[in-house]
């Protein structure tokens, strides 16, 4: 692993820029569809191609129960956990999951099946407040795929918020962390945007500077492979903090969830290196 230095790039002039959003919300459907195919490309002749066949099957769960997701109300925290609608959602997940899981996950879908509603409550407002180690990890990434199937849903039935001149650390729609940012093709080719491990959103940040703590003074780019790999650790020699940045210009196939959670062996040299990740997957929660 070596470091790599990215030139700066803030908002480019010309087609780019005439597209710009501040903030973009995915087609749902399309966006765990297109996850769904590149987890099984990149679990070909991976040493965890198992649990990425895994994440796949569960994004495609996801795609199929979009039309059942709702969307009305509100999308803060508290009142999608109020609104009784996630138990409905993590039953039909668990229902289409089950019947395509080995043994030991299907013995965990049946366990999340079986806890009370109090006590799912419980574990999906531990979850949504950063709380992960109150959450068995066997269970965990199932909950918060339904938990993040209907923050995503409702955020897109809300007004998109203004998010003003400041740029944001964390989602603007939902308040949560980002998976990794995103170096955008086509109309917005060079931009980059940072995604949402919970609702899916995505919000644009200038590149070249620490989506942490904004500084751009001491950044390093970490890679096992080239200057012209990928995925790339962005890591920020002021905070020590660290994410992953995805380039859709060097492979268009590339989708940030996906990429992310096949190279988690980058994650663990970058940590070694003493840097702390400021994001997370949702297939991977933080223990």
């Amino acid at each position: 692993m070596s470091p790599h230095p990215m030139p700066p790039g803030g908002l480019p002039s010309g087609e780019a820029s005439r597209n710009f959003a501040p903030q973009i919300q995915p087609d749902l459907a399309g966006l765990y569809g297109r996850r769904a195919a590149r987890l099984r490309t990149l679990a070909e002749g991976h040493d965890h191609a198992d649990y990425l066949r895994l994440a796949a099957r569960v994004a495609e769960v996801q795609a199929s129960l979009v039309p059942e997701a709702g969307g009305s109300g509100p999308a803060g925290a508290r009142a999608i956990l109020q609104q009784g609608h996630l138990g409905f959602l993590l039953d039909r997940l668990i229902e289409r999951l089950a019947p395509d899981v080995p043994a030991p996950v299907a013995t965990h879908l049946a366990v999340l099946r079986g806890l009370p509603d109090e006590e799912r409550l419980g574990a999906a407002q531990a979850l949504t407040l950063g709380r992960f180690d109150a959450v068995p990890a066997a269970i965990a990434p199932f909950l918060w795929a339904a938990l993040s199937l209907q923050r995503a849903s409702a955020v897109r039935a809300a007004p998109v918020p203004g998010c003003g001149p400041a740029e944001h650390a964390s989602c603007p729609a939902c308040g949560s962390a980002p998976v990794a940012s995103l170096i955008l093709t086509g109309d917005r080719q060079g931009l980059r945007y940072l995604h949402c491990a919970l609702c899916e959103s995505a919000w644009h940040m200038v590149r070249a500077k620490c989506t942490n703590c904004g500084a751009a003074a001491d950044l390093d780019y970490l890679s096992f492979d080239t200057a012209e790999a990928t995925v790339r650790a962005e890591c920020c020699g002021v905070c020590h903090g660290y994410l992953k940045v995805i380039s859709l210009e060097r492979d268009r196939q590339a989708e940030a969830v996906a990429d992310d959670l096949a190279t988690l062996a980058l994650d663990h040299a970058v940590t070694a290196e003493g840097y702390q990740r400021t994001g997370f997957n949702p297939f991977a929660l933080p223990a």
